[in-house]
């Protein structure tokens, strides 16, 4: 099962006319900025911007890397509890 695949049941907090860069785009940067060493929501816009050829190996990003408040919008209205139920059954 490919990382992503635990994170299928993870609710979109965003409203339909929200979803200009897909959910699951966002949490493979996200992801992959933090265990590259980003420490904040610009170094996580910043790791997008220079690899974003990278990401595009794995993800579409067809809406390119989102500015570093909308990062920090999206994860902040995720619900905790179920974030971290997709993210610890990963670890299996």
């Amino acid at each position: 099962m490919a990382f992503m695949d635990h994170f299928e049941s993870l609710t979109d907090p965003r409203s339909h006319i929200n979803k200009r860069h897909d959910l699951h785009d966002i949490l493979f940067l996200v992801v992959s900025a933090i265990l590259s060493g980003a420490e904040g929501w610009k170094d996580i816009k910043e790791f997008g911007d220079v690899k974003l050829d990278w990401l595009r190996k794995f993800r579409a990003f067809e809406a390119g890397i989102p500015v570093d408040d909308t990062i920090a919008r999206f994860i902040s209205a995720l619900v905790p509890e179920q974030f971290l139920c997709c993210f610890v059954s990963g670890a299996s």
